[in-house]
């Protein structure tokens, strides 16, 4: 892509930025945390103040987050007197949406209209959690403002504007309209993944929500027919999440699963059983250095592993709660 006869680099196409510019966020009225990243793509970068457009060119709607009769004043000091852009971005818990006035928060928290009705439409629903499907072509602003936050907390490229050809599935505590963590699909994805990009937001990490919603991915790619997996290439720290949801893949199939007493399986038997591509069953056995130097499958190994890591009894999603819809 070019302008003006100058090629764009890709890290201003996408926002990102070495360092970070954002101080706090301030979301909803109760959490407050600092950033992970940097992002150029809430600001204006002639001036670094916040822009108070929606993050598709238009004005504010009335009772958005960023409305307000008169031009909001930045909290944040110039440039060449603090390295940070903003001191505090406030931000709708329900909806995404921003400001730099923590008034027009308080105010506009009473009126969200997805403080009273949730987007999307319910795929999964326990007694303590809902996953919803949101629509990027339907929910447009909505999904834009997600994913303007989320480029906050995670370090590689991501889509912030383009959200048409998108799903968002989203965790809810059941009963609740507050969004906890989500993925999104890319729904023209030639390599047919099935997950692009994930994200647990940081009051609610540490509850097994990224697990949850790997684990729901494949079962949307299995519903599909499809042997599929994550977007590539995975960052380091999605890596490591990865290959630990896949471990626990891949020991409940061969001990509880469909390959439970099978007394050899190769990887592509792993494959079918599971929905992960080959080259990802390969590298979690070699990261659980269970391939011998035949490269075959060393059962014993592997059972061996799980059976004094008990960590897949809770891990996965309930198939009879599933709602699935096309």
């Amino acid at each position: 892509m070019e302008k003006q006869g100058k090629s764009i680099d890709k890290d201003q196409l996408y926002g990102i930025l070495e360092t970070r510019n954002v101080k706090y966020v301030q979301f909803g009225l109760e959490q407050r945390f600092p950033t992970w990243y940097g992002s150029t793509a809430y600001f204006q970068l002639s001036t670094r103040k916040l822009g108070l457009r929606d993050p598709d060119g238009r004005l504010p709607s009335r009772g958005s987050a960023s409305s307000s009769g008169k031009k909001a004043k930045s909290f944040h000091t110039h440039p060449e007197v603090s390295e940070y852009w903003l001191d505090t971005l406030y931000v709708c818990e329900y909806c995404f949406k921003y400001t730099d006035v923590g008034k027009e928060l308080q105010e506009h928290g009473t009126q969200c209209p997805y403080r009273f009705k949730t987007p999307g439409r319910i795929q999964y629903r326990s007694p303590e959690l809902s996953i919803r499907k949101v629509s990027g072509s339907r929910h447009t602003l909505f999904c834009q403002c997600l994913c303007l936050f989320t480029k906050l907390f995670l370090d590689n490229k991501s889509m912030y504007f383009k959200v048409d050809h998108y799903d968002f599935y989203i965790v809810y505590d059941t009963g609740s309209k507050k969004p906890m963590a989500f993925f999104s699909k890319d729904l023209v994805s030639y390599q047919k993944n099935n997950l692009a990009c994930i994200l647990t937001l940081p009051p609610y990490q540490r509850r097994g929500l990224g697990t949850l919603l790997m684990d729901f991915s494949y079962k949307l790619s299995v519903r599909d027919g499809l042997i599929s997996g994550p977007e590539q290439p995975l960052s380091p720290f999605g890596l490591v999440s990865y290959l630990k949801y896949w471990s626990t893949l891949v020991c409940f199939q061969v001990l509880e699963g469909e390959l439970q007493g099978e007394s050899r399986i190769t990887a592509e038997d792993i494959s079918k059983a599971t929905g992960m591509r080959v080259s990802d069953v390969l590298l979690t056995l070699r990261s659980l250095e269970c391939l011998t130097q035949n490269q075959e499958i060393s059962l014993q190994i592997l059972r061996q592993r799980f059976k004094n890591h008990k960590q897949y009894s809770h891990a996965f999603i309930n198939k009879d709660l599933l709602i699935l819809d096309n």
